[in-house]
């Protein structure tokens, strides 16, 4: 019988200095020798920053990785991670049902999801409802005008903005640096038409607004989140990759929010931003040598992603076999 992820999670944190253990209950992804077998039954690979991607016959397998990553560098690994992802993106296509067009087809198993090849539109596009992250920052600096939306001015960390905006970046190879990118650019480099654009903000704000009503319903905020997407062979657009993973999201608990702002205290978070911080606080915004992260803190990660996997889907999640 399978055991539980909490278990696991558990029995890591009861070993902490068991290296065989924890590297026994991490995927850092296919070997050569996994590439070389997916290669001779026909599928390409392509190897992103968390995802394994094999594509055959219109279709893609997204297999997840424990690979954590931040600011479009790898950090190190989170055990079950992927499992707990894939589990999240899951929910989601299939909450979004017909609601907005994705390129989900199913799930093939703890780490795998089976999905549409796309072509994908080389963007990220980034819904924000609250003051946090890189636009705080922005913001702390004096920058008012976000992607044509002019900000007030006395706004305060982790404030809702007066109405959600959209700042897109550009999408880069693997463990390259994105870039933010204006609208006009966006038109300039033919990374997709005007008409094209419309219809991906109208998508990201409905897939936005969908998902703040049921992690509301949760108990939680979304203050923000990354969609990607891609045309069809039809040239439909469609959302792909994740949505509304805790990798991909800012999630605060609603609960204790107003009293943790009001007293200029962070929100509790349900995210990476506490690895980010850890970073930051070493010194690490994306250049130079990663700070090694305790593992502590990385099993601290894979507990609250799981807590938010178990409580969104109403399921205790299940491991693969090790």
């Amino acid at each position: 019988m399978a055991k539980r992820l909490s278990d696991i999670l558990n029995e890591l944190a009861s070993r902490p200095v068991d290296t065989k253990f924890w590297n026994a209950s991490t995927w850092q992804g296919p070997t050569q020798s996994d590439i070389a077998s997916w290669q001779a039954q026909g599928y390409g690979v392509y190897q992103g920053k968390v995802r394994t991607v094999l594509n055959r016959e219109g279709r893609l397998q997204l297999l997840h990785s424990d690979r954590l990553t931040a600011f479009d560098r790898l950090i190190d690994y989170v055990p079950l991670k992927g499992v707990i992802l894939s589990a999240i993106s899951d929910f989601w296509f299939k909450a979004l049902g017909e609601e907005v067009p994705t390129h989900y087809i199913k799930q093939l198993g703890p780490r795998a999801l089976l999905v549409e090849s796309t072509r994908p539109i080389k963007l990220e596009v980034v819904v924000r409802a609250y003051l946090a992250g890189s636009l705080a920052r922005a913001y702390a600096s004096g920058q008012r005008m976000f992607c044509g939306v002019k900000l007030p001015e006395g706004l305060k960390p982790f404030e809702r903005l007066p109405e959600p905006i959209i700042t897109p970046t550009t999408k880069a190879a693997a463990f390259e640096h994105d870039e933010n990118i204006s609208i006009d650019e966006i038109f300039r480099q033919e990374i997709c038409s005007k008409s094209e654009w419309e219809q991906i903000t109208v998508m990201a704000l409905k897939v936005f607004s969908i998902g703040s009503q049921i992690f509301a319903d949760r108990g939680w905020i979304l203050a923000d989140s990354k969609y990607e997407f891609g045309r069809s062979s039809d040239g439909a657009i469609k959302v792909i990759d994740e949505i509304h993973t805790p990798d991909s999201s800012r999630l605060w608990d609603l609960a204790t929010y107003s009293a943790k702002v009001s007293g200029q205290m962070e929100p509790e978070m349900l995210d990476k931003e506490n690895i980010r911080r850890y970073l930051m606080q070493h010194g690490f915004t994306g250049f130079g040598e990663v700070p090694a992260v305790p593992r502590a803190l990385l099993l601290e990660l894979a507990t609250t992603y799981l807590a938010v996997a178990e409580k969104l889907t109403g399921r205790p999640l299940l491991a693969p076999e090790l």
